[in-house]
């Protein structure tokens, strides 16, 4: 394709003024260490025990440090006189003392903390720096690391499962390595993507997937290129009213993981080594009622809906072609720090995981360094950095010929009959032909990135990030020679590399007016500079066994190669003002440039507004009933920027005659493209009662997408075939979030806590100028005005249950794609202080999914579930009327054998389903067995232990997306497995 230069050089020069005027702040670099130094211990009130990752911090200053696996903290350079230091950590009452500090001196402030909501305690990173919740007029969900430290975790997409409001997470497949789909709040984009933002350590990393071209139709995530095991906490800021500050690319939210950090004092230790295995169980036509598996390898006398009888020969001697498969994750980690500030956190980790099938799996091991100093009174500055080298071996899944689903699970119907077996009716799905193919992933992602913050006076802050993300692909699909389907062979290879520079200043002044006033002026900065480059090769027809290479077929192909550059910048200016430490005023405002703008776009505004008001810190408010008590409301925008050429003309290049090089007309352009712009409104509160013993937040949220990007159809006459983006559709979407902790027992030797997240998802589509959007006419998958973004439409039998043939409405709206209801339940059980047993549950409703496997299935009459139907048929045709009485309309219209009554839509079915995602029980090992290690734990857990559904496919979650996460169809993706692991973790 043809495309014009982008040249974001005044950008580039932006960007270089803010970085130079910020480092203009060096000299203090040179100024001597001055103050005093805070140490002391945090404990835990009810045990006594150590508390560790707690943060202390000196309040009005940016000194603070977390304490380590024995609870202690030292904090130097601490200004001489009178300071507060506070102690706060998530699930406990923050608290603070007041101590007075000399030069060269040193005091000690211990403290014992109190189980209880921190709402209001709590500080977060936003856009302009730390700010406490109690500020924010919108709500932030936080993971903290004590809530999954425990838990059976593959990947940081597991950690975001079921534990937090307003969070959908789905798996695209149950191969080991596999990404998935995260939606905050559901849907506000058709074109464009829900992905949220994602910063890792303040540096934003590539939020999509690799590419899906070849290997197995799946693809890995970066996000779970960051070990669990190295995560401090999670922060998830959900909506455009909370997003305002981020500019163009942050309607679909954005997550926030930060990292463990160092901590002064010794040098402390941490280890993990985690074994187990992976099973799907051993399945048969008892407890396999859909067939999924049962076709698959029974030995000589299965029967099909036919009647034909068809076998694998080299069928096991278990029955199946499932196996358990190996698990294994270590991890090693240091933190540690010197007196004069210097800080450090290393870490390193392996993990291999085995597929249940047998070939597949998932290798990965990488390093982390966290450095962090202060080299000056008032200046700190931090270096993060991680490595990690990723190969995944796929199975080939989904809407591929050699799919392992699908042809295990098509008997007769198999893409592998014949060649091999003595009866050519009979299915020969074998060892070393299905599963000889060789399709890999390998990943090289390393993220760095570093942060100074310069605190001249206690008013003032000043920060400034730099980051640069790197991913890097080598994807590739070998069909070896001699391979059953292809016996020439074929070699598929894509050379795929993402680039993400991120620089981001901020800077906020403090100042008191009056006796109840505080003003808080911040101004800052955000550039990003986005680039791709893929390349597509192919290789076919091989002239001999061997080890094949893209230069030994006799047919070479380069399939597609891409270059894009997006650059997208913007400043910010936001103005706080707060009334006697109790209510709360903001309001704010983000101007963006990109470079995928139209040329007649020019610059793109997005105001906020916000308020918070702690109205338990009144005097005439009931505190024996509720301890406290905010209300909060905020109004923002944000935006998605087009593609990196949607608003350009595009051409072509194609072969002429003769192989004459020539192009053809391929996008019109359009110069008026912008942004698409989220406007959110958000209500709620957040409260603690019965001394802390229950918190509650509740959120609702209300959505209006304008001017969305919505491809639309040119005039034949313009000469440009392919439909134009243009800023003409709009969409609505709302929900409600309830977060409920309850502590149910608080004894010496027994607590139980309890938590629920419930959350609702509702969209619809607005004016989309009369038309409806395609989204994947095989997934029955559109975008249709007053319908929910995307919806099912499709032919619907009006009389399911009727025991009668079916009555067909055609282009009839069939259910919402994405679930309207999660509702995420979990328990922790503490018995005699070193016992814990933590369960996770999660439950989904009102999605859907096409079940096209099942579609696929029933036509080839090897789908279990319509064979006594279909044999009913039959007899029908032949004359016995009387065959059919007992099955239903729907039956009868899903398993038709009339080639032209059969379709899709027929298919769609309600996903609802419970899952036990986690399970585990925890040992904490005595001190007094402990020789040479501080702390030890002994972890037994399991994940997606129980499944309850209705849903008659594969999985109600998995979907072959490929490149489009937004239409769903389940079309022989392999389940999700089940996992047993066993954990120790050593502290020393």
């Amino acid at each position: 394709m043809i495309r014009p230069h982008l040249r974001p050089t005044a950008l580039r020069r932006a960007a270089l003024a803010v970085v130079l005027s910020l480092l203009s702040a060096s000299p203090a670099l040179a100024q001597r260490r001055e103050g005093g130094t805070v140490t002391g211990r945090v404990t835990d009130r009810a045990s006594g025990e150590a508390l560790v990752a707690v943060q202390v911090v000196v309040e009005g200053t940016r000194l603070g440090q977390v304490t380590g696996d024995d609870g202690r903290y030292t904090i130097v350079g601490v200004p001489s006189g009178t300071r507060r230091i506070t102690a706060r950590r998530i699930g406990y009452v923050q608290e603070t003392r007041t101590v007075t500090v000399a030069d060269a001196g040193t005091v000690t402030a211990d403290f014992a903390l109190a189980h209880g909501a921190v709402a209001l305690s709590e500080v977060v990173v936003t856009a302009t720096g730390e700010q406490r919740t109690r500020e924010l007029g919108n709500a932030v969900s936080t993971i903290d690391s004590s809530v999954f430290a425990n838990a059976p975790i593959r990947n940081t997409q597991d950690l975001l499962t079921a534990r937090a409001t307003g969070v959908t997470v789905l798996q695209n497949s149950g191969q080991p390595g596999s990404g998935g789909t995260i939606r905050l709040r559901g849907v506000n984009s058709i074109s464009q993507g829900n992905d949220p933002l994602i910063y890792v350590d303040g540096v934003r990393i590539y939020n999509g997937r690799t590419s899906t071209s070849v290997s197995g139709r799946q693809s890995v995530a970066p996000l779970n290129d960051i070990d669990p095991a190295d995560i401090d906490r999670v922060e998830i800021v959900k909506g455009p009213a909370a997003t305002t500050l981020y500019g163009t690319e942050a309607s679909g939210g954005v997550i926030q993981i930060f990292t463990k950090h160092g901590t002064s004092g010794k040098p402390q230790w941490s280890a993990e080594v985690t074994e187990g295995v992976n099973n799907m169980g051993h399945v048969g036509p008892a407890s396999d009622p859909t067939g999924l598996f049962f076709n698959e390898c029974r030995g000589p006398d299965l029967v099909n809906g036919l009647g034909v009888k068809f076998e694998d020969p080299t069928c096991p001697a278990s029955g199946s072609w499932l196996r358990n498969a190996a698990v294994q994750r270590y991890s090693l980690g240091v933190r540690g720090g010197s007196p004069d500030g210097f800080r450090y956190f290393v870490s390193s980790n392996y993990a291999s995981e085995g597929a249940v099938l047998p070939t597949g799996g998932n290798t990965d091991g990488g390093v982390r360094a966290n450095l962090g100093f202060s080299p000056a009174r008032g200046l700190n500055v931090s270096v993060n950095s991680s490595l990690l080298k990723r190969t995944v071996t796929w199975y080939p899944d989904g809407n591929s010929a050699n799919g392992a689903l699908l042809n295990i699970s098509r008997g007769p119907g198999s893409n592998f009959k014949g060649a091999g077996c003595s009866d050519p009716t009979l299915v020969c799905v074998l060892n070393d032909s299905l599963f000889a193919l060789n399709s890999f992933t390998t990943t090289n992602h390393f993220v760095t990135g570093g942060v100074v913050t310069y605190t001249p006076i206690e008013q003032l802050t000043n920060r400034l990030a730099v980051g640069y993300d790197y991913n890097d692909a080598d994807i590739s699909s070998i069909v070896p020679f001699g391979y059953l389907r292809v016996p020439t062979g074929t070699y598929y290879q894509t050379l795929w590399n993402r680039t993400l520079i991120t620089v981001d200043a901020a800077s906020s002044l403090k100042h008191p007016f009056g006796a109840n006033f505080l003003s808080t002026t911040s101004v800052g900065g955000q550039l990003f500079d986005s680039r791709l480059r893929s390349t597509d090769l192919e290789a076919d027809n091989f002239s001999g066994p061997g080890e094949p290479t893209l230069i030994s077929g006799s047919l070479r192909t380069i399939n597609d190669v891409s270059q894009q550059r997006v650059i997208n910048a913007g400043f910010f200016a936001q103005q706080e003002v707060g009334w006697r430490d109790r209510l709360f005023v903001i309001a704010g405002l983000r101007v963006d440039g990109n470079s995928a703008f139209g040329k007649s776009f020019g610059l793109q505004a997005y105001p906020k507004v916000s308020a918070s008001y702690v109205i338990s810190d009144e005097d005439f408010f009931p505190k024996h009933y509720v301890e406290t008590l905010k209300l909060r409301g905020a109004l923002g925008e944000s935006g998605k920027a087009p593609g990196a050429f949607d608003a350009v003309r595009t051409y072509d290049p194609v072969a002429a005659e003769n192989g004459q090089s020539a192009f053809t007309p391929s996008q019109i352009g359009n110069p008026n493209l912008g942004p698409e712009r989220t406007r959110e409104t958000e209500l709620g509160f957040d409260l603690t009662a019965l001394e802390s013993r229950l918190s509650v937040g509740y959120t609702y949220y209300h959505q209006h997408t304008i001017d969305a990007l919505i491809p639309v159809s040119q005039p034949p006459s313009l000469g440009f075939s392919n439909p134009q983006l243009t800023n003409v559709g709009e969409l609505f979407s709302s929900g409600n979030e309830l977060s409920v902790a309850l502590d149910v027992l608080r004894r010496d030797n027994v607590g139980l806590t309890a938590r629920t997240q419930f959350s609702t998802f509702n969209s619809k589509a607005g004016n989309l100028g009369g038309q409806t959007i395609t989204i994947a006419a095989l997934s029955r998958s559109y975008v249709r005005e007053g319908l929910p973004v995307p919806a099912y439409i499709g032919k619907r039998v009006t009389n399911p249950n009727d025991y009668a043939d079916p009555i067909y409405e055609d282009d009839a709206f069939l259910g919402a794609t994405f679930p309207t209801r999660i509702i995420s339940p979990s328990l922790s059980l503490t018995l005699f202080r070193s016992v814990t047993i933590d369960a996770l549950g999660e439950f989904q409703r009102g999605g859907h999914l096409l079940n096209a496997m099942a579609y696929q299935n029933a036509f080839l009459n090897s789908w279990q579930p319509c064979y006594a139907a279909q044999n009913a048929m039959r007899q029908a045709a032949a004359g016995d009327a009387s065959a059919l009485a007992g099955f239903t309309a729907l039956q009868r219209a899903r398993c038709t054998l009339s080639g032209t009554e059969r379709d899709y839509s027929l298919w769609v079915e309600s996903s609802d389903f419970f899952k036990l995602r986690q399970l585990s029980l925890t040992y904490d090992v005595p001190a007094r067995f402990l020789r040479g290690a501080h702390s030890a734990s002994l972890t037994f857990a399991g994940r997606n232990l129980y499944t309850s559904t209705k849903y008659s496919g594969t999985d109600p979650e998995v979907a072959d997306q490929r490149d489009n996460s937004f239409s769903r169809r389940d079309y022989y993706v392999f389940p999700t497995y089940r996992s047993f692991t066993a954990s120790l973790r050593l502290g020393f």
